[in-house]
């Protein structure tokens, strides 16, 4: 028969447990909770510290990106009002060329006009000589 009144080994029993009690608690237990706590506490830095990272990542993108986006326009305008200057620019030049061949075309009619009204009197005299010399040889006499 099994008995199960507390007898003299009790205490023997007892200071046993306690003492398997306190050396695995203080050698076991407790150094293995300070380890998961310790790496828990790492895990969780890591985890807040790559969170903040990539919030700060995520802020330099933004304002990387904006910058890009204010040259971008910045460009654009610029890129505008070169075309504009240079659209001016032409104008002018087109008005100046305009009229610098106005002006050579207003000489050589001149000069045509001029060279013509020439010929024109050349031919005249040369016409009045071959008529002298044609009526001089009909009327076999010196006109």
């Amino acid at each position: 028969m099994i008995d199960l009144m507390p007898n003299g080994t009790l205490l023997y029993q007892w200071v046993l447990f306690m003492g398997a009690f306190l050396v695995l608690h203080f050698g076991i237990f407790k150094p293995t909770l300070h380890i998961l706590a310790e790496r828990k506490a790492r895990t969780s830095g890591a985890r807040e510290s790559a969170e903040t990272l990539q919030k700060k990542a995520a802020e330099i993108l933004f304002l990387c990106e904006k910058k890009v986006e204010e040259a971008r326009q910045l460009g654009i305008a610029h890129k505008n009002e070169k075309l504009t200057a240079g659209e001016k620019l032409r104008e002018h030049l087109l008005k100046k060329v305009r009229g610098e061949i106005d002006q050579k075309m207003q000489a050589m009619r001149h000069q045509i006009e001029g060279e013509s009204k020439q010929a024109t009197m050349q031919l005249r005299q040369y016409s009045q000589e071959i008529a002298r010399a044609i009526a001089s040889k009909v009327l076999e006499r010196e006109i």
